[in-house]
């Protein structure tokens, strides 16, 4: 069985009033002077793949035993869906100024810096549940397998 879906939309947000309204409840980040749209980002699409494989074996008449083996995610995918970090004040690198994001900062004194050259660097997944385990903690199922057998008489 498997599933797929495209990349869920995101809006990046700041927690400052850039847009002079007085509150900060739904400013959009601006990122390079440009401020960022509604929906702009895209997450990651998902795909899952699940494999079941069984054999009946029959014995007596009445017996029967089936052997299983299931994998889950079985191509091992990362799928964080639409779980990523909405806010720069969240992302686990600082960045260089909250009202226009330039730059993130590599030390606390922010003397060194990577420039944003592209939108898909802040991309950045969140944790599994919420930041609790830190951002870009595998979410959903990592791979998985299981065997079994089913006996009916």
């Amino acid at each position: 069985m498997g599933q797929a879906e495209s990349a869920r939309p995101f809006t990046l947000t700041t927690p400052l009033d850039v847009n002079g309204v007085g509150d900060t409840l739904d400013d959009r980040a601006v990122v390079n002077g440009v401020q960022t749209g509604m929906d702009e980002f895209r997450g990651k699409p998902y795909i899952q793949m699940d494999l079941r494989v069984s054999r009946p074996f029959s014995f007596r008449d009445r017996w029967q035993v089936t052997p299983f083996i299931e994998f889950f995610n079985l191509f091992n995918r990362n799928n964080p869906g639409a779980n990523y970090v909405t806010n720069v004040a969240a992302f686990p690198l600082p960045v260089d100024n909250q009202a226009n994001v330039t730059a993130f900062c590599l030390n606390a004194a922010c003397s060194q810096t990577q420039p944003i050259t592209s939108l898909n660097q802040l991309r950045v997944p969140a944790g599994a549940l919420g930041d609790f385990f830190g951002p870009g903690t595998t979410v959903g199922i990592p791979f998985a397998a299981q065997i079994g057998a089913r006996v009916t008489f």
